[in-house]
């Protein structure tokens, strides 16, 4: 495939070369043809001529000779032949006379043939008279016009022979021509093989240096490197791709991509309009499987017009993925850590709520004293106290949750609010908070826990601008939280060159606090930077915030004056989503305070004691029966006994033995619709979707009130 396309730019110049020789050897062979005919033509036509007009003047000069003679035996009286034969010979000279017009010499012979003829007749008409000096004179006359005849005769002879002479010289020479264009042409064709070989040679090792040069440039990258054809089948792979996927090229070479390298396969589409439109496309850190191993990797499409084909440029960036999370992760335990005092200042006020309510109810009911109403109040504190206590745990797990990015269609508006809900369990008591919601859905298309933790991050720097940052006599401020749209015109557009889209929400975080000075903006984003002392902020924060945004697509601004405070502005694209009508149908809905009861046999596998006891309380006083097990394989043995009285399982995540994922697999071996509420202390992270996704039929987070259970356990029953 390199050998063609190297060849197709080489191939003009040994096109021109064979035009030009072509173009010279038509002319040549034209050349040739053309002295050729002339030479014949001239040849026939100088015989012809020749031999019409030699044959003219030796008639001329015999016929003339002929009458002398018999004008002789006439007047010698040596033949009765009268003179009207010796005219009727010099009339037929005559007449051949015309035959020499075409060299101009017919007039010239016609005269002397008329001066001979003058004197033949003078010389007869005194041939009776003596001998006298005039008579003399008159033969002297017919003498010398004889001669004169005969001598215009030979030199017209010797002038047609001299004519052919040249007319032979001309075809010489034209022979000698040719034959140096034959030798000339043969030598041209010797040099132009010699050439073209020469060439030829040196193309070849012109391409395969390039091939050669081009395979090591290949080679030398450190990605993977295909060259598809138009067949979709691998023309080239690098030596990057044969350690990759440990895969020689000539194996490799010739197969289809697709089932080369099956992780491709939901790119098929973009790849043929990738072919189609001669375009390219890059999909930037796809999470695939190559191999049974998850991998992270920046995939390139592009078409190559010298192939006909595409090239598709893998790049592996897991190790660098891993640096990132591990570094957002770190961030966010340092926001959980700069959160904590505010957290668990309202913790310890929620647990100093549920032991003080506690210690009294136990006091009431040492000494009898209090009544029911009480008792109700007391139960209405303790569980609204726990409540606050489950909230703040969860919001605190959701921060420090090492996360998978995740995109998905999110409302902003929802985010802003969980994000002050933290803020207003966390945040400084002198602090206001204030959240300008939008009036209708903020859509976008985001990680919403990257977008909390973007947040989070903001909101922690501008609480600690107001406070620590601050001196103690001026603490405090306002803290707010806006979201905004803007669709930038072409005035807009060549302020902020970052604005491609169509339109965007503006997520806003501004504060009253110590704000910064010119320079410090300029390197706000760099890494380790910070205006911060070192045991306050390691100088990553913005840095992770801002490259969170961008793969969102997104940018960051910021607005600030130094002792008046900061505005942080991070512009998403708006995301439209079209509602669908659901068509599936959905299990029974339940009232938010509605507590459905039931009946039949429920297995609660918990290792905690103390959960086992609220289960069995809850799902008994709901009209259940209840039995235990302690650990993963006791679970499977008691659901193997009675499988077919259990209708439901509420099973522990993380259990001792077998987990509760392993206890899973072998019930669904025992019975394949058993019927399983997943429980764990943890958020529903990556390991709970994937037990989910093997089956399990709901799942909820510990702790749990009676309403909940009452109503989870009813739907996957009833599921």
């Amino acid at each position: 495939m390199l050998n063609k396309k190297l060849g197709s730019g080489s191939g003009l110049s040994l096109n021109d070369d064979f035009i030009k020789t072509s173009t010279y050897l038509t002319v040549a062979f034209v050349f040739m043809t053309a002295i050729n005919i002339f030479a014949y033509f001239t040849i026939i036509n100088m015989s012809e001529k020749y031999s019409t007009l030699n044959s003219a003047a030796i008639n001329i000069k015999l016929k003339a000779t002929n009458a002398n003679l018999m004008f002789r035996e006439i007047l010698g009286g040596y033949t009765d032949k009268d003179m009207n034969v010796v005219w009727d010979i010099v009339n037929s000279a005559r007449k051949n006379c015309l035959s020499l017009r075409e060299i101009g010499e017919s007039g010239t012979l016609e005269g002397k043939l008329n001066v001979y003829k003058e004197a033949m007749l003078k010389f007869y008409t005194s041939a009776e008279e003596k001998m006298t000096p005039e008579k003399k004179k008159l033969i002297e006359d017919f003498n010398a016009s004889y001669d004169d005849l005969a001598g215009a005769v030979d030199r017209i002879e010797r002038d047609l022979s001299l004519m052919v002479a040249n007319k032979l010289m001309i075809f010489k020479v034209l022979y000698i021509i040719l034959l140096l264009n034959i030798v000339g042409l043969f030598g041209f064709i010797i040099y132009q093989i010699k050439t073209f070989v020469s060439s030829r040679v040196e193309l070849e090792r012109s391409l395969e240096d390039s091939k050669n040069n081009i395979t090591t440039i290949l080679n030398s990258i450190n990605s993977v490197l295909i060259f598809a054809n138009s067949d979709e089948n691998v023309a080239q792979w690098n030596r990057f791709a044969e350690k990759y996927f440990s895969l020689p090229a000539d194996k490799a070479v010739g197969q289809n991509i697709w089932e080369l390298m099956p992780f491709l396969k939901p790119y098929h589409t973009e790849y043929e309009k990738i072919y189609q439109l001669q375009r390219s496309a890059e999909f930037s850190k796809e999470q695939v499987n190559i191999n049974g191993s998850e991998r992270f990797v920046n995939i390139k499409m592009s078409y190559a017009p010298g192939i006909n084909g595409v090239v598709i440029l893998l790049e592996d960036v897991t190790a660098q993925e891993m640096k990132e999370r591990q570094m957002r992760q770190a961030q966010k335990m340092q926001i959980v850590e700069n959160l904590m005092s505010g957290l668990s200042n309202d913790f310890n006020n929620a647990l100093g709520a549920i032991t003080g309510t506690i210690t009294m109810m136990k006091y009431s009911l040492e000494n009898n004293a209090g009544s029911l109403d009480d008792i109700r109040n007391n139960m209405e504190i303790i569980e609204s106290s726990a409540e606050k206590a489950v909230v703040m745990v969860q919001q605190l797990l959701s921060i420090a949750q090492k996360h998978e990015i995740c995109l998905g269609n999110i409302d902003l508006n929802g985010v802003v609010q969980h994000i002050l809900k933290i803020c207003q369990n966390t945040a400084d008591k002198r602090i206001d908070l204030v959240g300008e919601i939008y009036n209708v859905k903020a859509m976008t298309k985001a990680d919403p826990a990257l977008i909390e933790q973007v947040l989070l991050n903001l909101c922690d720097n501008a609480i600690q601008a107001m406070t620590v940052m601050k001196p103690e006599a001026e603490q405090g401020g306002t803290l707010t939280l806006s979201i905004d749209k803007i669709y930038p015109d072409r005035a807009y557009r060549a302020l902020h060159p970052q604005a491609i889209g169509q339109a965007y929400w503006i997520l806003s975080v501004s504060d009253t606090g110590v704000g910064m000075d010119p320079d410090a903006v300029g390197k706000i984003f760099d890494p380790f930077y910070t205006t911060k002392s070192s045991s306050q902020a390691t100088g990553l924060g913005l840095t992770i915030a801002n490259d969170i945004i961008r793969q969102h697509n997104g940018f960051i601004e910021v607005e600030t004056r130094q002792g008046i405070g900061s505005r942080f502005n991070m512009f998403l694209p708006e995301y439209t989503v079209v509602e669908e009508q659901a068509t599936a149908s959905e299990p029974e809905a339940f009232a938010e305070d509605q507590i459905p009861d039931g009946t039949g046999l429920i297995l609660v596998a918990d290792d905690e004691q103390i959960m086992r006891k609220t289960a069995n309380s809850i799902l008994t006083k709901l009209g259940y029966e209840v039995v235990f097990a302690e650990d993963g394989e006791q679970t499977v043995s008691v659901y193997r006994e009675k499988a077919s009285q259990i209708r439901a399982v509420l099973l522990d995540m993380a259990m001792p033995k077998m987990s509760g994922r392993e206890a899973y697999i072998e019930m669904k071996k025992i019975n394949p619709d058993v019927k399983v509420l997943l429980v764990s202390g943890f958020k529903k992270d990556k390991r709970i979707e994937d037990v989910l996704a093997m089956g399990v039929n709901s799942f909820i987070q510990k702790p749990y009130s009676m309403i909940t259970l009452a109503q989870e356990i009813k739907k996957v029953i009833i599921s």
